[in-house]
């Protein structure tokens, strides 16, 4: 949790310095936060940070209820599931965004002096320590087979989905419906061919369950902003829920035998 904790604020403090360097940087004629490809990266990175805000929160508020003892079955286990999903996703996102920022300082991003590089390297370390994506995605598998957790996981994704009737998000919800049931048919498939298979394809599945569940809470965060918040907090929630759904929410490998074999001919480097 401390480890996803920190990746979204490393996010967080990227992003808050590219978007204040391209106030200041001119390029053909006009700052770069006029320039329309440097504004769309400043959004793209802007919508990670808003999904993993939500992640970082949704586990946060589950830990709390289990470690004062509210916390209902489904919520503990659901946790299980939530914890390594959250910090292997949050590590590779803080990894990108990063690494997206210091590009954004063109050259002096890349020099020391200015201190943008240390926040790559130090971001790098995200992904590494409390578990690499690997190992954590093997412990995600471990958690739905030893403990049940994929049910619970799933029906709660569907429950938020299910209750946001916003007609702006319509049809990202039924494209993350849509992925929700892809990855219950690719879990039934994996438990048919094997171990090998569920481990071979470990990270994408662990990647699809958890951009289908920022998908749920996205669009919870939602449908509260438009009953609660303000003009400028609700265009934020269905643009950054918008723009979430839009991109592949399951993003699946099917690594069959043919293809583990491909794959250790080129691993092994003996081409």
């Amino acid at each position: 949790m401390h480890n996803a904790c920190v990746a979204v604020a490393s996010m967080s403090r990227a992003l808050q310095l590219a978007r204040d360097y391209a106030t200041k940087r001119v390029a053909f004629g006009k700052p770069i936060s006029e320039q329309p490809l440097h504004v769309e990266t400043l959004a793209s990175m802007e919508v990670e940070l808003a999904a993993g805000v939500q992640l970082i929160f949704r586990v946060a508020e589950l830990l709390g209820k289990e470690e004062t003892g509210q916390a209902s079955e489904a919520e503990s286990t659901i946790l299980r599931l939530l914890t390594p999903l959250a910090k292997l996703y949050t590590g590779k996102q803080v990894v990108a965004v990063t690494s997206e920022a210091l590009e954004c300082f063109g050259g002096a991003g890349y020099m020391e002096d200015t201190g943008i590089p240390r926040l790559l390297r130090d971001a790098q370390t995200l992904a590494i320590w409390e578990g690499t994506t690997n190992v954590l995605s093997l412990d995600a598998l471990r958690a739905i087979e030893k403990e049940g957790a994929f049910a619970p996981f799933m029906a709660d994704a569907r429950d938020r989905l299910d209750r946001c009737r916003l007609p702006e998000l319509a049809e990202g919800v039924r494209r993350a419906q849509d992925a929700l049931g892809k990855v219950e048919a690719y879990l039934s498939m994996a438990s048919r061919e094997g171990l090998d298979f569920a481990q071979a394809g470990g990270r994408q599945f662990a990647y699809s369950l958890t951009r289908t569940y920022v998908s749920a809470l996205l669009a919870e965060q939602a449908v509260w902003s438009v009953r609660e918040g303000g003009d400028s907090e609700r265009r934020y929630a269905l643009e950054t829920a918008r723009r979430w759904f839009a991109q592949e929410l399951a993003p699946l490998a099917y690594p069959h035998a043919a293809h583990q074999k491909a794959s250790s001919f080129l691993g092994s480097g003996e081409a």
